[in-house]
């Protein structure tokens, strides 16, 4: 081959790679599912304790989000502790979560629970959101507000950790919550944020008739990412 020819072989080459490498770049990217097919995938109740059930349930839709509401690092601690874990817009493409609660009186065991996934559109989106919460918690220790029956609500986050669940990077806190017009006791909120490539798990538990989570958060949240695992 001459030179002319195997300079121009080169370039064709060079081309061909400038014209498909985004395509191959995008479809490398974490495969993304909407809101409602994420809330297919939550914990049913029955998961959390027997005689539970889901209730309150939100998610972000039948379309990916390419919005951001909500930006961490600038947002009042106020709308932090009142928003985050609850609702999406913090750069997420979908989210879906519920409360779980009992549905009679009748159970041994009494706690409230509360499951959220949060999707991000990458790896490293997630990674930021994940640093910026753990940032923003240390940050917001503590807010209060009013309980509008003239008392005053404290919350504060008592401690936080860094844990592994199944290998994923995870941050536990424990928050304690007071109300002036109730003395006694903190109750205590026990909350695990884990991170698994471009998703974002939070289980949140408030043990009322026990001393601490059951069943374990970790059990928990490796059961929610193996159903968000399956959408995909």
């Amino acid at each position: 081959m001459s030179f002319r020819s195997k300079v121009s072989a080169i370039a064709i080459t060079a081309a061909a790679c400038l014209v498909f490498a985004p395509a191959a770049m995008a479809s490398s990217g974490p495969v993304q599912v909407t809101g409602k097919q994420l809330k297919s995938a939550l914990l049913p109740g029955s998961a959390f304790l027997a005689g539970y059930k889901a209730a309150a349930e939100d998610d972000s839709g039948s379309k990916l989000e390419h919005l951001t509401v909500f930006k961490l690092p600038s947002m009042s601690c106020k709308d932090f502790w009142l928003f985050i874990g609850t609702v999406g817009g913090f750069g997420d493409t979908s989210f879906a979560g519920d409360l779980i609660e009992t549905k009679s009186t009748s159970v041994k065991v009494f706690e409230i629970f509360s499951q959220i996934v949060y999707q991000f559109a990458s790896t490293h989106a997630a990674g930021s959101f994940y640093s910026q919460l753990n940032a923003k918690y240390r940050s917001c220790r503590t807010v209060t507000s009013s309980d509008e029956q003239g008392g005053t609500i404290r919350r504060t986050v008592h401690s936080q950790s860094k844990q592994r669940v199944g290998g994923h990077q995870a941050v536990q806190l424990v928050e304690a919550m007071t109300d002036s017009k109730f003395p006694g006791p903190a109750t205590l909120t026990y909350v695990l944020w884990t991170i698994d490539g471009a998703d974002v798990y939070m289980i949140n538990t408030t043990p009322l008739s026990i001393s601490s989570s059951k069943p374990t958060q970790a059990s928990l949240t490796l059961k929610l990412i193996t159903r968000v695992t399956h959408l995909r």
